[in-house]
């Protein structure tokens, strides 16, 4: 495990992140990027977060996404059908900044995964000390000094990305393989705590109109294979369509376009759009 950071280091780290260019962001997340000269924590608006895993050599193993049943225009999705219906979606956990988390995408994040997922696997932990800075050779950051024994995790194969249609900055965080080694299932420990995370956010008194806890607990997190994910960066769909947990689910054209942007697909070791 990584050294860890403290609260300013970590914050620090997250540099200005790539701009990209896909399709619009559904109408909560309005059009517009960042101003000339502005930074990526003055410049977004929104934040994502995305774990995930890596084999011992290095590449994409599972991701975490979330599941949402929401009723959206069927043109968002790319359908013919008039008016809106009800999809089960497939999404990042991802919301609005607020004026609490200091233009620090790193707490907009951490936040929003905590209201929207109850702290799924407690993996929010893990962006207080990740580093977001993008840099360095993966491979080398993975073997201890002086020997060839993969790391299994380092706290620093990481990566952050502005899509600016969106205004939002999305945050690539890894953690320890064994953190997915059994998809769907909550120890009796995490459940407790993801419980009592939510009671606390519940009844958190609100001193400001700044304050504010949307939904909370509303998505339902699942790991899927990373090859899931590049079936869906190499789709031409809007919207593309796929089969989680036996059930057919279409993933958000906002979290499908941000795997789109040269960055994601070389992550995800797609060869990237020419």
């Amino acid at each position: 495990m990584g050294k860890k950071k403290n609260k300013a280091e970590a914050k620090s780290s997250v540099k200005k992140p790539a701009e990209g260019h896909a399709d619009p962001p559904d109408a909560p997340l309005k059009a517009g990027g960042a101003e000339s000269g502005q930074t990526a924590e003055g410049a977004y608006r929104a934040a994502a977060v995305v774990f995930f895993t890596r084999t011992d050599g290095g590449a994409v193993a599972k991701v975490l996404v979330a599941v949402e049943e929401r009723k959206v225009k069927a043109s968002f999705l790319g359908l013919e059908d008039k008016g809106k219906i009800e999809e089960r979606l497939v999404v990042f956990p991802m919301g609005r900044k607020e004026k609490k988390d200091k233009n620090d995408p790193v707490e907009t994040a951490k936040r929003e995964y905590i209201e929207e997922t109850l702290d799924y696997g407690s993996l929010a932990r893990y962006l207080d000390f990740a580093d977001f800075d993008g840099g360095g050779d993966i491979e080398a950051t993975r073997l201890a000094p002086g020997s060839r024994v993969p790391m299994t995790w380092s706290g620093a194969d990481n990566m952050a990305l502005y899509f600016s249609p969106a205004g939002l900055t999305v945050l690539f965080c890894e953690v320890p393989a064994e953190e997915a080694d059994e998809p769907g299932h909550e120890p009796p420990a995490k459940k407790q705590r993801q419980e009592e995370t939510a009671a606390e956010l519940l009844s958190k008194p609100k001193p400001s109109p700044s304050y504010h806890v949307g939904k909370v607990g509303h998505l339902h997190s699942v790991w899927l294979d990373a090859e899931s994910l590049r079936t869906v960066a190499l789709s031409k769909d809007k919207a593309p369509k796929l089969s989680l947990e036996g059930q057919d689910c279409r993933f958000f054209p906002t979290s499908a376009s941000v795997l789109r942007l040269p960055e994601a697909r070389k992550w995800l070791g797609v060869t990237p759009a020419s």
